[in-house]
Formats: structure tokens, C-alpha cells, sequence
């Protein structure tokens, strides 16, 4: 059974009005983080959260991270030091 890829916020907010810089404020975000999140690319899991509930509020769509293609790295200072160190 083939498992199709999930879309990237990015391709989801093309289809709408919004901006990557009016998602950008709304999540309270710097506009490079937002476009990060957007490409699926690696960002801390509060990031997207921020990004994506901007996006849900915004829009007026439902989304969750589960629904998009995302790469989460370590939040916690501990684990990004032992990423550091390894």
C-alpha cells in the first residue's frame, strides 16, 4: 500500500489569501521561521504550532501538525545540547 505524501502548509496556504508575511505577525513569529514551517522544513515544535494555529485562525481551515509535512527538532535546551555534544 503506497502512502501518499502530506502536503506542506506552504501548498495549503497558496490556495488562500493569506501571506507568509500576514501569517508571520499573526503567529508572532520572524517571517523566516513562518516560511520554514510552511516548506515542511526543520523547526522547533512551538514554531509550528504558532505558525499553523495563525493559519487555522486565519483562514478559517482546520489543520493539525499530523495533517502536514514537517520536520520537528528538539525544544528543550537539554536535548539540543546532547544533539551539541554527540
Amino acid at each position: 500500500m503506497s502512502k501518499e505524501k502530506k502536503p506542506t502548509l506552504l501548498s495549503i496556504r497558496q490556495r488562500t489569501r493569506i501571506s507568509t508575511e500576514q501569517l508571520a505577525k499573526e503567529a508572532g513569529v520572524s517571517l523566516t521561521e513562518a516560511y520554514v514551517v510552511e516548506i515542511g522544513g526543520f523547526t522547533r515544535k512551538e514554531v509550528a504550532v504558532r505558525v499553523l494555529a495563525a493559519f487555522v485562525k486565519l483562514s478559517g481551515l482546520y489543520y493539525t501538525l499530523d495533517d502536514i509535512r514537517l520536520h520537528n527538532v528538539p525544544s528543550t535546551g537539554r536535548s539540543r545540547q546532547a544533539m551539541m555534544n554527540s
